[in-house]
């Protein structure tokens, strides 16, 4: 039988952004257009299969759900996130498409068949968070989820210098460099397709962001919210420290 999935073809990024809406809720520096460049970079094919690791708010789900068809399963461990993911989907239309899960600790990892999907998505750091064990962790389970060939889209903060004292004892000594992220993906059987750090304005994005969740009294999880606000100011004023966006395809055995 024909697949029914098709490669994402023919728009821009920027006409395929101005389609959704403008208030995306996006919590992780690169946001919606890194998400969907990511999309295009990688080829994703429409009608994917996506695992949304640590998802929030669901921004990211929804924005693939209604750009891409893809159907999109979420999962957070903070319940008042994925209420107002839920809410979000309905809005957009979407709901049909998108499953959102409360699941905390170790539970996503015995939840989800392995080569079930098609992408993985850990957009705001998820992959060395969500997952018991850190990046390597995070990176393990998105190579066991993910069918040959399939994608992982993932940011996290990195150390684009050597961290400072003060840097160091702000992230608790656990900033990585670039390179043993892409020695952790080589390690885990993926191959690189794209990778990037976040400019400075896109940090002022992710203030704004969080400012209109406080005007909007949607409240971060405790204690995200002033973990959040700290490590976000940090990075915006020390070189030292970035925020890499990253692209990977899972390599065939």
């Amino acid at each position: 039988m024909e697949d029914e999935r098709a490669l994402v073809d023919g728009p821009s990024l920027d006409s395929l952004a101005e389609t959704l809406s403008p208030d995306p809720f996006y919590l992780s520096p690169g946001g919606r257009r890194f998400l969907l460049a990511a999309a295009l970079i990688g080829g994703m094919l429409r009608g994917s299969r996506v695992l949304d690791v640590g998802c929030g708010f669901g921004p990211a789900a929804v924005d693939l759900a209604e750009a891409f068809a893809c159907r999109v399963t979420g999962f957070d461990s903070y319940g008042p996130y994925l209420a107002v993911a839920r809410q979000a989907a309905i809005e957009r239309g979407v709901e049909r498409l998108v499953t959102f899960r409360q699941l905390a600790d170790r539970e996503p990892l015995s939840e989800f068949r392995h080569g079930s999907y098609d992408v993985i998505l850990g957009l705001g750091g998820t992959l060395s968070e969500t997952i018991p064990g850190g990046l390597e962790a995070g990176i393990a389970a998105a190579a066991a989820w993910l069918s040959v060939g399939g994608l992982v889209i993932f940011c996290d903060l990195v150390a684009a210098a050597t961290p400072s004292e003060l840097v160091n004892a702000v992230y608790d000594g656990k900033l990585r460099t670039e390179a043993s992220y892409f020695e952790v993906l080589e390690e885990f059987g993926f191959d690189l397709i794209f990778a990037a750090r976040a400019t400075r304005a896109v940090w002022v994005s992710l203030h704004r962001t969080m400012a209109l969740l406080r005007d909007r009294s949607i409240g971060l999880k405790p204690p995200a919210n002033a973990d959040r606000e700290r490590i976000a100011t940090a990075a915006a004023i020390h070189p030292e420290v970035a925020f890499l966006n990253v692209v990977a395809r899972r390599r065939a055995e």
